[in-house]
């Protein structure tokens, strides 16, 4: 959304070493000239995210709970065709991406206006709609990894077993007494290296997966049950899981409006490096799960592992990464609440005045929310988002839900739809991606939702 946009200009601008940032325009700029003139500090460039830093903050978008999640559905799908399942979402989501981005760059419009401009008010409705579920369940999906992790972790690491430490308690302190406050900031410069730390979180705990991969025996499973072996029932009810692992539609247009150099070029640079390293990250920490626990793999991970420092230690960076994730997929559930509650939804940020209007394809402005509106906004989304969390059972049945509910429609049923209606023509493409889309979001859902009441 707009409000993203802005958001993500002044804190997705993460600062990393010298020496990779020397390397950058080696690997990552398709565009030298420009690229020199944003590194000397050209004032076009102020506030802009180079291609590597977009890069970055792009791979923390579509990294999240997510990774944890992805063992649990190869346990019941099998290894061999969630590994190809996984690979295909990837390169579906790429395309999808790309798709998103071209559209709205020749035409200068969001994912929101490229609805309106195709099916007039239902479609901008459909789009805001599908970002609204989507970015709810991520919210929904951090404070359950938070639920299930952080007091279980600390208490084992400090040997503290208290009732402060149970599940629904702490995760319900933390959010209160960090979360929230992180939530109502209409400014949240002090967030502007998360990016960055999460993303190595997230590699620190693949680690630590492997690591206990290592000090493991196999299952007791013959090759074929191990590897080769598929389960229907179970493979059509993760699939919500798989697409859950790679969706970031919702947050595109917000990392690409914070690029340095803003191109399609620059963009597919973007969107190839972040899904190449969120895809091996995700397969390569469910398969060391997987290979560790067999058919008794959990979508809540680290509750399957015996207590030990280095578990303990990744349940903590798990939940500390939750914690700074939450906000992002908040920003854009509070922009469109505020827009269909108030006409509103913006928020105040250190950047050009132009930048934190929120413009409708005719060129209208949309005023901030007043503090009332901003504080009465946020609170009743925040303990909606908590109240469905604690009472969520598991992560695997969020992750499957919201996957597929909303996710299969985000990132395949309505870029495909907006083209071919644009475009006056259906191209393979297209048909493959709305396909994939309508069946995951029927049948998968269909199937989701009975397991959950099983």
């Amino acid at each position: 959304s707009a409000s993203f946009s802005a958001y993500s200009r002044t804190t997705l601008n993460v600062k990393l070493l010298p020496l990779v940032e020397a390397a950058e325009p080696l690997l990552f700029s398709s565009d030298a000239a420009a690229t020199a003139e944003a590194a000397a500090g050209s004032p076009k460039y102020a506030n802009k995210s180079s291609t590597f830093h977009g890069t970055l903050n792009f791979t923390n978008c579509v990294l999240g709970a997510g990774i944890i999640g992805t063992g649990g559905a190869i346990a019941k799908s099998g290894y061999a065709v969630s590994v190809v399942t996984l690979l295909f979402c990837a390169l579906l989501t790429k395309l999808s991406l790309d798709m998103v981005i071209e559209m709205g760059d020749s035409r200068n419009a969001t994912f929101e206006e490229l609805g309106e401009l195709a099916f007039g008010s239902r479609g901008k409705a459909a789009v805001g709609g599908a970002k609204f579920l989507y970015s709810f369940g991520c919210c929904v999906a951090y404070i359950v990894v938070i639920r299930k992790n952080f007091g279980n972790g600390l208490s084992d690491a400090f040997s503290t077993p208290s009732p402060l430490f149970q599940d629904e308690v702490f995760a319900t302190l933390v959010c209160l007494l960090v979360v929230l406050p992180l939530s109502l900031q209409r400014n949240l410069d002090s967030l502007s290296k998360a990016s960055g730390c999460s993303v190595l979180c997230v590699l620190a705990i693949s680690g630590i997966v492997f690591s206990e991969f290592l000090k493991t025996d196999p299952p007791n499973a013959t090759f074929d049950e191990m590897y080769l072996e598929v389960r229907v029932g179970g493979y059509v009810s993760s699939l919500g899981t798989f697409v859950f692992a790679f969706v970031s539609q919702h947050t595109c247009n917000g990392v690409y409006d914070s690029l340095a150099v803003r191109t399609v070029d620059n963009w597919r640079t973007v969107s190839l490096w972040s899904l190449v390293v969120a895809s091996s990250v995700t397969i390569f920490t469910g398969t060391a799960a997987y290979l560790t626990f067999g058919q008794g793999t959990s979508s809540d991970l680290f509750t399957v592992y015996e207590p030990s420092a280095s578990v303990d230690a990744a349940e903590i960076l798990l939940s500390v990464t939750m914690v700074f994730t939450y906000p992002m997929p908040f920003y854009t559930c509070r922009a469109l609440l505020g827009e269909w509650l108030y006409g509103g939804g913006g928020e105040k940020q250190n950047c050009d005045p132009e930048d934190a209007l929120l413009k409708s394809p005719g060129g209208q402005t949309r005023r901030e929310l007043t503090d009332k509106q901003w504080t009465t906004t946020t609170l009743c989304l925040f303990f909606v988002t908590l109240g469905v969390a604690l009472a969520s059972p598991d992560l695997g049945s969020v992750l499957d839900i919201v996957g597929c509910a909303s996710g299969a429609s985000i990132a395949f049923i309505l870029p495909a739809t907006i083209a071919i209606k644009l475009d006056e023509k259906m191209t393979c493409k297209t048909v493959l991606m709305a396909s994939v889309g309508l069946f995951v979001g029927i049948v998968g859902t269909g199937f989701a939702v009975a397991k959950l009441f099983e």
